[in-house]
């Protein structure tokens, strides 16, 4: 891993947020703030995965510092966290898997698909648990409305 993979990856990361947030028409003002946070959570997965770790943790607390920033951001910014959260994780989107899930069962290699299949929904299942346990560690409404509703 160089600096020129690093660079790399961080303009990735900010072009394909960038394109989202365009696409799911963010507010303009927001555009900057929400492809930094979305290359800095691509980047922190490129990294980890550099380094050795899984694809799926990595892609687990690279949502997870998306959701963190990204609620941090919304609040500062008066905004809902969906603005910065969603296009964020857009480049940690298992499209690869997903297509080979597609191509492995139309030429009948039904093992592969399925492994493909598996590997593609654990890293979804990452980016949403990622997602969640930000929205857990940041929002504590439901902890106060747990206690009240129980009496």
């Amino acid at each position: 891993m160089t600096l020129t993979d690093l660079v790399q990856q961080a303009l990735f990361g900010f072009v394909a947020t960038t394109g989202f947030a365009v696409l799911f028409n963010v507010p303009r003002r927001t555009l900057i703030s929400v492809a930094l946070i979305g290359a800095s959570g691509h980047l922190l997965r490129f990294v980890l995965r550099s380094v050795g770790i899984s694809n799926e943790v990595a892609t687990f607390l690279g949502a997870l510092a998306v959701g963190l920033v990204g609620y941090w951001q919304a609040r500062s910014m008066g905004l809902p966290r969906l603005v910065f959260t969603v296009a964020g994780i857009i480049s940690m989107v298992p499209g690869v898997p997903a297509y080979e899930v597609i191509v492995q069962f139309s030429k009948g290699d039904i093992l592969d698909g399925l492994v493909s299949f598996v590997r593609a929904s654990l890293v979804a299942g990452a980016i949403a648990a990622g997602l969640s346990t930000a929205r857990l560690l940041t929002e504590t409404e439901w902890l106060r409305n747990s206690d009240t509703a129980s009496h």
